[in-house]
């Protein structure tokens, strides 16, 4: 009985174009398809076909998948192709090619910004076709509001943000992983405009940095990071929080006096907040690291942000007093099924626990990589397993609604 269910409307209205050399495969895969509900599927013995095909049908499928190893045009000169259509389809990767190969095709796909379901080996099972079609309902009807929304702004704009209240932190929770409890949060800025749209951070924090506004940015997070921790505690919510600092914030002669102001004004303990720096920020100017040394001595967490993605590490944990190591979700993200990302992942934790650093893993999206972390020793996770980014009036009914379902994991 076919499954609808676990279809995206977009998917039931297009449905999927099988891309692969192999005849075989491609009625196997697409018995697979009519099995799962898909109603409309086509077939292209190579890439150029595939192509041709896209040009004429109407409606464009929704979802390719494709094979690498075909003649004519194979399945990554197709995939660049496609990241230049005006309208992206949701792509599988589908090869019998070695683990490590598919693994790079899929990191290609990321960087193309292609829609990617899953890279997997051939035969495709159902089973495992069903888990990836499921993943483009959430890409298609995901909240609202975990979807900022892009818009045009000036630096005027964003320092008249700043100063009427519209830059507000929403805060994603991060759990323990042996336990399953919200320990704590990390504040994230968006600007939330006066008629409810939501706009990402990445629209303003590059011309805050270009427009020496990242001061009054980070000072405007973390004053109601402090409000919220307060009234958190008040109700009973032990938490702690992390507040990202910008590399251009670092060595600001202004910023490591303002910050210890504002949380000691509060009497909020300065353990409370944890100060993340990206791995890619060099702290090599004495003024930087100065400021972070005082405010590790008093009592503020260190944490380098998105570990392993930049080629300084080892630097920066040479130089600056970290007291947390945060692993970039490049290395957590379906680590479970690939044996040299796992390695990887692996070598960060036992060097964070070798240091004495609390690791924090964020990405998070399966249960499968919340298992293996939690077996491999990371403290602490982050991601939409757990929870997306979300307003802070949300953070006490999130926790709650957290509790049973984290430690059923």
């Amino acid at each position: 009985m076919a499954d609808d269910s676990i279809l995206s409307q977009s998917l039931i209205d297009c449905g999927v174009l099988i891309v692969d050399d192999s005849s075989v495969q491609r009625k196997y895969t697409a018995e697979v398809l009519t099995a799962l509900g898909v109603r409309h599927i086509t077939q292209a013995g190579d890439g150029s076909a595939a192509l041709e095909l896209l040009s004429t049908l109407s409606p464009s499928p929704a979802v390719l998948i494709v094979d690498l190893e075909m003649p004519v045009m194979d399945g990554v000169e197709l995939i660049h192709r496609l990241s230049k259509l005006p309208v992206l389809p949701a792509l599988i990767v589908a090869s019998s090619r070695e683990n490590v190969l598919i693994e790079s095709v899929e990191n290609m796909v990321n960087d193309l910004g292609i829609p990617l379901l899953g890279a997997v080996r051939k035969p495709v099972s159902k089973e495992t076709l069903q888990q990836l079609l499921s993943r483009m309902a959430s890409m298609t009807t995901g909240a609202q509001a975990s979807i900022p929304a892009a818009l045009d702004v000036s630096a005027s704009d964003l320092q008249r943000a700043i100063a009427c209240g519209e830059i507000v932190p929403w805060f994603q929770p991060k759990a323990e992983l042996v336990s399953g409890l919200v320990r704590g949060v990390e504040a994230l800025a968006r600007w939330v405009k006066p008629d409810g749209l939501v706009v990402a951070p990445a629209q303003f924090i590059g011309i805050a940095e270009q427009n020496d506004l990242m001061f009054d940015l980070t000072l405007c997070i973390l004053e109601q990071t402090i409000q919220c921790l307060r009234k958190w505690h008040s109700n009973g919510f032990s938490l702690s929080a992390a507040v990202n600092l910008s590399p251009s914030s670092l060595g600001d002669m202004r910023l490591a006096d303002a910050i210890l102001n504002k949380v000691e004004d509060a009497q909020l303990p300065t353990k409370l907040i944890t100060l993340e720096i990206t791995e890619s920020a060099t702290v090599k100017n004495a003024a930087a690291l100065r400021d972070l040394i005082r405010l590790r001595l008093r009592g503020f967490g260190l944490s380098i942000d998105d570990y392993g993605t930049g080629f300084s590490s080892m630097q920066q944990l040479s130089r600056v007093p970290f007291s947390e190591l945060k692993i970039d979700r490049s290395f957590v993200d379906g680590a479970h099924h690939r044996p040299h990302q796992r390695a990887l992942l692996e070598s960060a934790i036992d060097l964070g626990q070798r240091l004495g650093l609390k690791t924090v893993a964020e990405g998070i999206e399966t249960r499968e990589d919340w298992l293996l972390l939690k077996n491999l020793g990371c403290q602490i996770g982050q991601g939409y397993l757990i929870s997306r980014p979300v307003p802070a009036d949300q953070i006490p009914a999130t926790i709650v609604g957290l509790r049973q379902r984290l430690q059923a994991l």
